[in-house]
């Protein structure tokens, strides 16, 4: 089945009319208000860590084990209220890995940079380019009587229900305390206002100019375009509402710059439906999405979704239990910190164990595990293909859940007969290769 995503950027697909035993027939698509996106359901009255929030039934038993969805365009949306010309912006923000490095000044600040996405005369674009930052916000600054403080928004909604995102499910949410990212009051003035001083809740409009722009970043480089999808996945097998910022064995805020265009995913089914959900689109990331965030750009998307039942599934889609990519060169598997951080008894505690040493081990054993499934290898076997063959890389070290991710060369285990044709390695969806506008994927050589 295709299907087609206006605005990839804050659409909640629910796979809502099929069960496993059947097939898919119909799609249904609800958008979420961003007041209902950050807060926690009202079994626990508690607000999240805002960003992306997702709902999940009971677990049922599954007949088919695995979803499949292959990315099969991304074309970002322009802006028709500025000539058509389309941007989008990366926010260093304070749960990037640079508040934990350190400041050069010592003076801890979120910075906000808005690239513009350059079009060939073909419409495809080819290359970000930053056009000008601004601080956002008075975090760790001293203010001065004209700086600017930060956003104001009408008061977001406190308590009510959530929408309806699965069938038959309603929850209600309970923010009283006015709390939002790591727990910080934002009170709702006598004006019905908030001011948001720092990067707390997704969807704030920022008026411009706010009279701290900063155009010298103009010229200083190019980014090539990559676009993909940050956050996709199912739902889990709880009753609670799960804080999507963090990635899990169902997929989720993944951020692998890699799952473009050409990518195939491939999830295991946890509840009844499947319940896929994905947005977070990005026009550009590096492996780590250092900062915090991802050039962030309304995206429009197409996808195909397909069903693999448990009794016809291929080696390596059998015992799935981890977020797996295929494209035309390669597998990636990947790891966190955590395999399944919803078995705390405290799932929030996630974000004080991050840990790149447990992430890689994680993506170690997942990655061991599938190459002996898929490609018949011993133990030992597998040990030193990993070690000859394949790359592990960091994927994101600012969802909570550190992110690590092992590259396997599709080259290494086909036409294994084929001696003398050379391994030609290749970035895929890369940021340090500029992309063929109508062809992303570059193939392999390899013998035919």
């Amino acid at each position: 089945m295709l299907v087609q995503l206006p605005t990839l950027s804050s659409t909640l697909v629910t796979l809502s009319t099929w069960r496993c035993a059947h097939s898919m027939e119909e799609m249904t698509m609800t958008k979420l208000s961003r007041e209902t996106l950050a807060l926690k359901a009202s079994t626990t009255g508690q607000a999240l860590d805002p960003q992306w929030v997702g709902e999940a039934p009971l677990a049922r038993e599954m007949v088919c084990t695995s979803l499949q969805v292959d990315i099969l365009d991304l074309e970002p949306r322009p802006n028709p209220g500025n000539d058509n010309r389309t941007y989008g912006s990366n926010a260093a923000a304070s749960w990037g890995y640079h508040f934990r490095a350190g400041f050069l000044d010592g003076m801890k600040r979120e910075i906000v940079t808005i690239y513009e996405l350059i079009q060939a005369a073909n419409g495809k674009s080819y290359v970000a380019v930053p056009d000008y930052q601004f601080k956002y916000g008075s975090f760790g600054l001293p203010q001065a009587p004209a700086s600017y403080i930060g956003p104001v928004s009408n008061c977001t909604d406190f308590a009510g229900p959530l929408p309806e995102l699965a069938q038959n499910l309603v929850y209600n949410f309970n923010n009283s305390g006015q709390t939002f990212r790591s727990m910080i009051q934002v009170p709702c003035m006598a004006d019905n206002t908030q001011q948001w001083e720092g990067l707390y809740y997704p969807g704030v409009i920022t008026q411009h100019p706010t009279g701290t722009e900063d155009y010298s970043i103009r010229g200083k480089f190019k980014v090539p375009i990559n676009f993909h999808v940050g956050s996709m996945g199912l739902a889990q097998a709880t009753n609670v509402t799960i804080d999507s910022v963090v990635p899990m064995m169902g997929g989720g805020n993944v951020d692998d710059r890699r799952m473009g265009i050409g990518a195939t995913m491939y999830y295991p089914v946890a509840v009844e439906g499947g319940l896929i959900s994905m947005g977070d689109a990005h026009t550009a990331q590096g492996d780590s999405e250092f900062d915090g965030t991802a050039i962030e750009t309304n995206i429009n998307g197409r996808f195909k979704i397909t069903v693999h039942k448990k009794a016809s599934l291929e080696p390596m889609l059998q015992n799935l239990d981890f977020p797996l990519l295929e494209n035309a060169n390669e597998y990636v598997v990947h790891g966190y910190t955590l395999k399944d951080y919803l078995t705390l008894p405290d799932p929030s505690q996630i974000y004080k164990m991050s840990s790149l040493d447990m992430a890689f081990t994680t993506a170690y054993n997942s990655t061991r595990d599938f190459a002996m499934r898929t490609f018949n290898l011993t133990e030992d076997q597998a040990i030193t293909a990993v070690t000859t063959v394949m790359d592990f890389g960091v994927t994101q070290v600012v969802d909570g859940n550190w992110g690590v991710h092992v590259v396997i060369p599709k080259w290494a285990f086909t036409n294994l007969n084929d001696t003398t044709t050379p391994y030609a390695p290749v970035t895929i969806s890369g940021t340090s290769t500029l992309l063929n506008a109508t062809m992303p994927i570059i193939q392999t050589a390899t013998a035919g």
